[in-house]
């Protein structure tokens, strides 16, 4: 290699000024990408004059040299160009001069951060207040100088698309703003999503699926910077994350050709995909992405897929999940009787396997809705006599929240009560509550919970004055149980004293929920039970709406940590931020029936 030929500091300098890159789309001519092309091979000329030219002229060309640069850093064979039109790229500021202060400090020095930083930065770009962040997210699609950021990026706005969503309409020149005329694959498949839901119809939509399709046959193929991306060498997370991007673009373009009516083809591209999961040689992942292929193919009405299952008999009898997931897509396909044989089989195959794989049985048929079935899964997991009574009291917190949810309060006290026991010094029943120790629940927050429940019962048959007495119970046992502390703070019946002794109270919870997120500010609890608090009585609704987003970071659109930040969206008096918040709660958990009264109030809220 010749002297000189990686001298960059001028490079660099002639850089700089393409901050000005952000102008509006510009589709080159002919002649511009003739040049484009020649002035990006100079890059690699062996004359150094030569090469620094190219450099000055690429930068005087400025918005249309940004995607061309792209392009050459991520498939140009000529090593040398590839490095040095990414050193190009490196130096470009994503900031804008019109974005809001959250987004100038989430991509402040954003290329220097790790994979794992970025991807954070970009699930907060996603959750900026009033959708402030889709255009610089769309635009670290167009100019991430990594492919797997490109894709995340456009991956993680893509998921937000959901046909007849009343927020995508007002997020598509957000997107088509930031993406510009970039060509990477995934900006054009993030593009041609945009432009199949606009106004036009007919041969427009066409046009757009099939641009979505051609994307999406360059997504598959692997990135030619695949081994130079930063962070690869840490190992197989990053991969993983984006092979879960390939995931959010098939299953949107399926959406995408359900949405055009195209049921047949829709269902030959889910069905593809899961038999691309039945084709994994790990046979655990294999299960539990057959699985999780299945209830999305069932959520989006496409039940038909469960017969690429059926063809591999052998995965369903030694997987009784997996006949879970087949019983409800039988249950799906209006085959009753076929859904509640598999549904029976899988249960009583499930009794000779691990605890914790019936008690995920149960959670899992809830959130897909099927809540009698789930209810069966918890009886029997509290009948049973041979498993420890720690296992039976894990089980009967996670029935017991069920049964909430679905407003059956009595119920839910009762079974939180068979932990305890009516008799404290009943035998074996106290030892209960200690041992849910070893599965992280508080023994204290358990029994708490227990008389909150009786409370909602009592407030339910209008007994005011056994609601009031139900709930200083609870806060006798725990006084930091902040639905009991709300619970307080909003009895109808509470005088002015009453109402003072509430308020003390939760500014002392308040306060040791502070002392908690100090001492192990990780712990995403505190943040959102601080929030949860504040934004259902008083405070600083601000610092809670702080709180809540924080909670986020550490757990991603958590459905239970979203319908705490639309209700501070609530509290704030951001009605639109409230509903648009909790219907992406809803996506998450679209059978919660606690999350769907909400959206109603919600919405009620914000009714003229």
């Amino acid at each position: 290699m010749l002297p000189g030929r990686f001298h960059l500091p001028s490079i660099a300098i002639a850089a700089v000024a393409c901050l000005a890159l952000w102008a509006p789309r510009v589709t080159a001519d002919t002649g511009a990408q003739e040049q484009l092309a020649t002035l990006i091979a100079s890059l690699g000329d062996d004359d150094y004059h030569r090469r620094e030219a190219a450099a000055a002229e690429l930068k005087a060309l400025g918005p249309t040299a940004i995607d061309a640069l792209l392009a050459a850093a991520e498939t140009n064979g000529d090593l040398e160009i590839a490095l040095r039109a990414r050193w190009l790229v490196e130096t470009i500021p994503f900031e804008t001069p019109h974005d809001p202060p959250e987004v100038v400090k989430l991509l402040a020095r954003f290329k220097r951060r790790g994979f794992d930083d970025r991807v954070q930065a970009m699930h907060r770009l996603l959750r900026v207040d009033d959708d402030a962040g889709i255009e610089p997210l769309a635009r670290v699609t167009r100019l991430d100088p990594s492919t797997a950021g490109s894709r995340v990026a456009a991956a993680l706005v893509a998921r937000e698309w959901r046909p007849d969503d009343p927020a995508w309409p007002a997020l598509r020149g957000k997107i088509e703003a930031g993406l510009g005329p970039s060509t990477r694959p995934a900006a054009r498949f993030l593009a041609a999503l945009v432009a199949f839901t606009g106004p036009g119809g007919g041969a427009d939509r066409d046009t757009a699926l099939a641009a979505a399709g051609a994307a999406l046959d360059d997504l598959r193929r692997p990135a030619a910077d695949d081994a130079q991306e930063p962070g690869d060498d840490a190992g197989d997370d990053e991969r993983v994350v984006v092979g879960r991007t390939l995931q959010i673009f098939e299953r949107c373009h399926v959406r995408m050709l359900l949405a055009a009516g195209r049921r047949e083809q829709a269902l030959a591209a889910a069905t593809t995909l899961l038999e691309e999961a039945l084709a994994l040689d790990d046979t655990d992942r294999q299960a539990a992405e057959c699985i999780d292929a299945l209830a999305w193919a069932v959520d989006i009405g496409l039940p038909e897929t469960v017969e690429a299952v059926l063809a591999v008999p052998d995965l369903a009898a030694g997987r009784p999940l997996v006949a879970h997931a087949i019983a409800l897509a039988e249950q799906a396909r209006g085959r009753t009787a076929a859904a509640t044989e598999r549904f029976t089989a899988a249960s009583a195959a499930l009794a000779l396997d691990s605890f914790l794989e019936r008690l995920q049985a149960a959670v899992m048929l809830a959130k897909w809705g099927r809540i009698e079935w789930a209810e069966r899964s918890y009886d029997a997991l509290l009948a049973d006599t041979n498993l420890p009574v720690s296992e039976v009291a894990l089980a009967a917190t996670m029935a017991a929240e069920l049964l909430h949810d679905l407003g059956r309060d009595d119920e839910a006290a009762r079974c939180l009560r068979g932990i305890f026991g009516a008799d404290e010094q009943a035998a074996g029943r106290r030892d209960r509550g200690l041992q849910l120790e070893q599965f992280g629940r508080d023994p204290r927050g358990v029994r708490s919970r227990m008389h909150y429940f009786e409370s909602c019962a009592f407030a339910a048959r209008g007994d005011a004055a056994s609601r009031r007495g139900a709930i200083e119970q609870a806060l006798a046992v725990y006084p930091k149980d902040v639905d009991a502390l709300i619970g307080l703070y909003t009895l109808p019946d509470n005088t002015a004293e009453q109402r003072a002794d509430a308020a003390r109270r939760i500014k002392a919870a308040l306060a040791q929920l502070e002392e908690d997120i100090q001492a192990v500010p990780d712990d995403t609890t505190a943040y959102n039970e601080y929030a949860w608090l504040v934004a259902n009585t008083e405070g600083d609704v601000e610092k809670a709406t702080r709180y809540s987003k924080l909670s986020l970071v550490k757990s991603f659109d958590n459905a239970s940590f979203l319908d705490t930040l639309a209700h501070c969206h609530a509290a704030a008096g951001r009605p639109a931020a409230a509903i648009r918040t909790q219907r992406l709660a809803r996506r998450q958990e679209p059978h919660n029936r606690t999350i769907e009264r909400n959206l109603a109030r919600f919405e009620k809220l914000a009714a003229p």
